[in-house]
């Protein structure tokens, strides 16, 4: 990891030097020449990631870690310096005179520190050449590690292959992928999923079925793993296939068996096949398949160039062959075959509870009395099966009483993690970790931060990896999309779990199992990434880099002995409202480096917090904060900002006030907000605006006189998301308001708001609103909240939409239906009707047109009190979703719905009685789930 820690470091370096030279006036060639050393660092630290094989392992250990640390201290050096100087440069004539003799001393003493770190940096490479070479073929560390691999491997093969109970379901799927079907071409199917899932059981009960064993005239099973090597495979491969003695003979020497399993090991020394070259050994193969009905499983792949070094072995005689990949990896999965992969979920608290007392006592009743406590046992592994399976086996030779089992609960994961037979997390878990490019380490690690079981926001998440300098290299794409590849990536090697999803926005929050957040803790430990303070450890003294505090915070800094002066990342994800703002400035007084700062406070706002001139991401939680003081504009650094409590009080249309000179912060890419954000006057001159070329989101602000100016000036040129209260004092003005947005020609989403309900439905003339709408072409997602009856107004909205949500309306009758529905982009339609509003209780009746909603792929309605619903044939042919929630004057669903082909899910909340039977007694021929809830 301290490979990361060089290349952020540089980075940092170099936008320095780039856009604050006049910062680093005085000591700039230093920094440029520590730059210099530090490029030299970097470029053996990838070398050397990759594995030298005459690099003895403790002292490879050992330089990196001094490296880490003068690199740290580097950072610390610089950043120090900086902030200085800002103060500095902040004092006016007289102090700037008084404080001269200290700033020339200052100077001097970070040019030595200079100096010294480029010193110690030369020394360990050079220490590091000379132990090496003194060292040479002495070492054995190399095949040590290869041996604790195979260990490993051996350990993760016997415990993933217990016969765990289940996957009836899952295995009925799989061999239906496998032999229904006319094609009688080759195909692959897929399983990925997590490690420690139990893809290989599943696999193994795939493999081992009546079914199978009948349609297929051969079958061979063999291993992959992370360090495939082709020729073992293929002699693998060729020792399942051939009968033993004709393997042996081939060979040239006897193979010793134990029962079915045949040993990697024992085919690679063999003499026979050895003198072949790996082409002729997959010529073997495929002569020995060509005239056979097979299935070949491989398990456990990780690489893509793995099946491609073997995929010309298996021949496709149109005889219906199959083969049987499993992964972790869906890139993997995607490349090997056609069809789309089966996602193994994770197990259900019935299926964990009877996988566990299967596994606890063997087929013999089990004590009523256990039986509540084995259950909280059992949740605690997360439906993971290798985890279950493993505790059960140490609880299986264990006491079975109340008492021993006591005091299991609470530490699952320490018992899973104690000893060599049962390391979850090396077993399986960690060799996931391993295989991920050094880029994508420090992105998983930091998932650790978040408290245990939470669901974590992707949106958040992304914008701190940003802010912590984990996305580098990014050329000329946007850092927030390239860390949005990074999720997905992390995601499609089932190391990160999708929580909720939208089709268009993507994924929206995610989660990640114990065990691996676990091992997150323990790697950044070990790497000094970051801390996790709990009410267990908060009197250990430390001095962490990056902090997340799960106690309250009042008993953090009333009990807390760990030294603040390294922070670079602080985190509070346990809120205490009663926190004295002195209080909270005596901890926060010793941060002032710090670059992520994550808090709830009470009432007001630390005064020194506009002293973190580094600050790159800031969120305060406050549901009774109503002003932003002044000093939040020193934050010169500051890119994400924001004002969201962990829970939200009852004031969300309760402006937020903000200087108007927030606009002077030019690095400021995302604001978000749960209330509406009115702009204070100018105070003074200098607070004039400014461009500011990164804002992306402004989630939300008033549209008043003082934000369409700034729009109008084109302050805002990169804007992409926006979110509008519209205020009743501007009523009148709205239209003429809204066509100030013409101006941003990035602008993809847009939300509008009203601090009044009575505006959109009366004050305001929203047809002019819609006529303004209309001009943005650019515009794909757009969301009205109270909009007015659209039953005789002309509706009119941007051509391009993709996703339209028409929240709290009045009315919309079939014309406006209609309008709506010749959007020929429009993929998503929500739509919820405002109850507390003159006609709520009569019905609606809606007869969708042919060919309308060309393109929609999910439509849900909510609230509405629709009574008939007619589809004319050609509408909505692209429909996957459809979702009815408490629309109670609907009895019953149009017939046409159930032709539609593209039809995955109807799911209906709160039906009437007679839709309810309706639904209980419909017989659905086209696959479609049916979901009463």
């Amino acid at each position: 990891m301290v490979d990361i820690v060089v290349s952020s470091l540089l980075g940092h370096l170099s936008q320095l030097l780039q856009h604050e030279a006049n910062l680093l006036f005085g000591v700039e060639d230093k920094i440029k020449s520590l730059q210099n050393e530090l490029e030299i660092i970097n470029a053996y630290l990838k070398i050397s990631s990759k594995g030298n094989k005459n690099n003895n392992k403790e002292i490879e250990q050992t330089v990196r870690r001094l490296i880490r640390e003068e690199a740290h201290l580097a950072e610390d050096v610089i950043d120090t310096f900086i902030a200085n100087v800002v103060i500095y440069k902040r004092r006016n004539v007289v102090g700037r005179m008084f404080y001269s003799i200290a700033h020339a001393k200052l100077l001097r003493n970070v040019a030595e520190k200079i100096d010294k770190i480029k010193t110690a940096l030369k020394e360990i490479h050079e220490n590091k050449i000379k132990y090496n070479q003194e060292s040479g073929n002495q070492s054995t560390s190399a095949i040590e590690e290869e041996e604790r691999k195979q260990s490993l491997q051996k350990l993760r093969r016997n415990v993933e292959e217990e016969n765990v109970v289940g996957f009836v379901h899952e295995s009925e799927v799989v061999i239906s992928r496998l032999i229904d079907g006319d094609s009688p071409h080759l195909n692959v199917v897929s399983i990925i999923g997590m490690g420690g899932l139990g893809k290989t059981t599943l696999a193994r009960k795939v493999y081992n079925s009546d079914k199978v064993k009948k349609h297929f005239h051969c079958r061979a099973w063999v291993y992959v793993s992370n360090d495939c090597k082709t020729r073992e495979l293929l002699l693998s491969l060729l020792q399942y296939l051939m009968p033993g003695r004709d393997f042996e003979s081939r060979c040239g020497n006897k193979i010793k068996k134990k029962g079915k399993k045949k040993h990697n090991e024992a085919v690679s020394n063999s003499q026979g096949f050895s003198s072949l070259s790996d082409d002729e050994l997959k010529k073997r193969v495929w002569e020995f398949l060509k005239l056979k009905k097979y299935l070949l499983i491989l398990d456990d792949m990780w690489k893509i160039q793995d099946w491609d070094e073997i995929k010309d072995a298996f021949p496709d005689e149109n005889k219906g062959s199959r083969i049987l990949v499993t992964s972790r990896l869906k890139e993997v999965a995607l490349h090997t075959g056609r069809d789309p992969p089966y996602y193994l979920q994770f197990l259900n608290e019935e299926q964990s509870w009877e996988l566990f007392y299967k596994k606890v006592f063997r087929g013999e009743e089990y004590p009523c009395d256990l039986e509540s406590l084995g259950k909280e046992i059992v949740k605690s592994c997360g439906g993971l099966p290798l985890s279950i399976v493993v505790l059960a086996g140490l609880l299986a030779n264990k006491e079975k009483s109340h008492r021993e089992w006591s005091k299991v609960l609470g530490h699952v994961n320490w018992y899973l993690t104690r000893d060599e037979e049962t390391k979850v997390k090396d077993v399986v878990l960690k060799l996931s970790f391993e295989d991920l490019p050094s880029r994508l380490k420090p992105c998983f690690l930091y998932l650790g931060i978040f408290p245990e079981d939470s669901e974590i926001r992707v949106r958040r998440l992304l914008h701190l990896w940003v802010a912590e300098g984990f996305i580098q290299e990014t050329g000329s794409r946007d850092a927030y999309d390239v860390a949005e590849d990074y999720l997905y990536e992390l995601i499609d090697r089932s190391l990160i779990q999708v929580a909720q999803v939208e089709d268009i926005e993507g994924v929206q929050t995610c989660r990640i199992h114990d065990l691996l957040r676990d091992l997150c803790i323990l790697e950044s430990k070990e790497d000094k990434i970051f801390e996790v303070c709990t009410e267990t450890n908060i009197l250990f003294p430390s001095k962490p880099r990056r902090l997340s505090v799960h106690s309250t915070m009042s008993q953090y800094i009333s009990s807390s002995t760990k030294d603040h002066s390294c922070v670079r990342s602080l985190f509070f994800s346990n809120p205490d409202y009663f926190v004295a703002s002195n209080k909270l400035k005596l901890l926060t007084k010793d941060v002032k480096l710090v670059r992520v700062l994550d808090f709830e406070v009470s009432l007001k706002i630390p005064s020194n917090l506009g002293n973190f001139i580094h600050l790159r991401y800031l969120r305060i939680g406050s549901i009774y904060l109503h002003c932003v003081p002044d000093f939040i504009c020193n934050l010169q650094n500051l890119q994400t900002l924001h004002f969201e409590p962990t829970s939200w009080g009852e004031c969300v249309n309760i402006p937020i006030s903000f200087p108007y000179a927030i606009s002077k912060l030019k690095h400021l890419t995302h604001v978000h907000t749960d209330r509406y954000i009115m702009l204070r006057s100018s105070s003074s001159k200098s607070d004039s605006e400014v461009v500011m070329w990164h804002l992306q989101t402004i989630g939300f602000i008033a549209l008043d006189k003082k934000t369409t100016y700034l729009i109008e000036k084109g302050c805002f040129p990169k804007l992409t998301t926006l979110q509008l209260m519209i205020s009743t004092k501007f009523d009148g003005e709205v239209p003429k308001m809204l066509l100030s947005l013409k101006q941003l020609k990035h602008l993809n989403k847009l939300e509008i708001y009203t601090d009044d309900t009575q505006l959109m439905m009366n004050n305001c003339k929203f047809e002019e609103v819609l006529q303004s709408l209309k001009h943005f072409r650019h515009l794909s997602i757009l969301k009205i909240v109270y909009p007015p009856d659209l039953v005789t107004r002309v509706a009119v909205f941007p051509p391009n939409i993709t996703k339209l949500t028409l929240a709290g309306i009045i009315r919309l009758n079939d014309d406006g239906m209609k309008v709506i529905g010749s959007l020929t982009k429009l993929q998503i339609f929500i739509i919820s009707r405002l109850f507390d509003c003159e006609g709520s209780d009569s019905c609606i009746d809606y007869n969708f047109v042919q060919d309308g909603f060309p393109q929609l792929q999910e439509f849900r309605i909510i609230d509405f009190p629709i009574r008939n619903w007619k589809l004319a044939n050609g509408s909505m042919p692209r429909l996957q979703i459809l979702v009815l929630h408490n629309c109670y004057k609907m009895d019953s669903l149009p017939s046409e719905l159930w032709s539609l082909t593209t039809l995955k899910k109807v799911c209906v909340q709160k039906p009437s009685k007679a839709m309810a039977a309706m639904l209980q007694n419909l017989e659905v021929n086209n696959g479609c789930q049916v979901i009463v809830e």
